[in-house]
């Protein structure tokens, strides 16, 4: 502070507190856009007006419906529903602005802040979906995510062969409380991987002829009409997580939009908040006894399991 500049003459610790809180708000949603937020593409994304449990309902039972004669009365419908819960995560911490580094002026250090805490935002959201496949959470009927008597449960090493029969078993996949089923509602979309298997995730999917087999016959799931042609289709289908640590396992999942498989909600916005907590009166809280203001992150973020069916594992040794 130069007593000199007038223009400042109105600066306090409760103006300066409320002025970093506002400008690093705007930098961490800029830094947050830039991260790869490789989940969009699985989950369905709700804002929501309260914390109370988030519940994901999938309503089934109908069927195909019934042929009404001419002349004759609509029948009365039956249908169920399945609830899936998810408990809302906060996450969080604080930075101290130190009286200190105000007064050297250290701006070098504080521009990088907003991406620290956008990057712990990213990470800690990025850990919780993909801790979904890897920890398979229980489901309302007290299976987990990926069980045999879900149908979506494999061992086999991604490659042609295992592709070819992860999409017939999802396809194979019946609607809640009935036997019809759910056909190309369900098929795989996406394939998830981690880093070990991004190449052969992108062969199966963007070879023109049906990898490691002998005949080479043409690869039906290969979409494109050139080489580069069907690398970009493939690249927008295969999904790497870097935070699997295991190298064989993957899965697949369905595309969202005809079939919700995971769900992502928020409360107070999708990018981390930042608040300053500090008054004008030095005499109190941390500027009492740290000479500190302090700068506060939070994130509010509930994620979980919404149905089966629409998501398959492979669980490889």
């Amino acid at each position: 502070f130069h007593p000199d500049r007038v223009g400042l003459a109105n600066v306090t610790t409760g103006t300066m507190a409320g002025l970093v809180a506002n400008a690093m708000n705007k930098v961490v949603i800029n830094q947050f856009q830039q991260y790869p937020r490789w989940w969009e593409p699985i989950v369905t994304r709700e804002d929501f007006s309260t914390l109370q449990q988030v519940r994901w309902i999938t309503l089934g039972g109908v069927g195909e419906l019934p042929t009404v004669p001419e002349g004759g009365a609509y029948p009365e419908l039956s249908w169920d529903d399945q609830t899936e819960t998810s408990e809302w995560v906060k996450k969080g911490g604080y930075l101290g602005l130190t009286l200190e580094m105000i007064d050297r002026d250290d701006t070098q250090q504080w521009r990088m802040v907003p991406r620290a805490l956008a990057q712990s935002a990213w990470l800690s959201l990025a850990r919780a979906v993909a801790g979904i496949f890897s920890n398979s959470p229980a489901m309302s009927d007290g299976k987990a995510l990926f069980h045999a008597d879900h149908n979506n449960l494999g061992s086999s090493a991604l490659e042609y062969g295992a592709w070819t029969a992860t999409r017939a078993a999802m396809r194979k996949q019946t609607e809640l409380h009935s036997a019809e089923r759910l056909g190309g509602l369900v098929v795989p979309k996406y394939v998830l991987v981690p880093p070990d298997l991004e190449g052969q995730a992108l062969q199966v999917l963007a070879s023109e002829g049906q990898p490691d087999v002998a005949t080479n016959a043409a690869n039906p799931w290969a979409e494109g009409g050139g080489h580069d042609a069907r690398v970009q289709a493939a690249r927008r289908r295969v999904i790497v997580i870097d935070l699997w640590s295991h190298p064989k396992h993957w899965a697949a999942v369905a595309d969202p939009l005809l079939y919700p498989s995971i769900g992502l909600g928020f409360r107070f916005g999708e990018t981390p908040e930042i608040y300053s907590v500090a008054t004008n009166q030095q005499s109190t809280g941390l500027m009492f006894s740290h000479d500190t203001m302090p700068v506060k992150v939070r994130y509010f973020f509930a994620v979980g399991p919404t149905d089966w069916r629409g998501v398959y594992r492979h669980v490889v040794a």
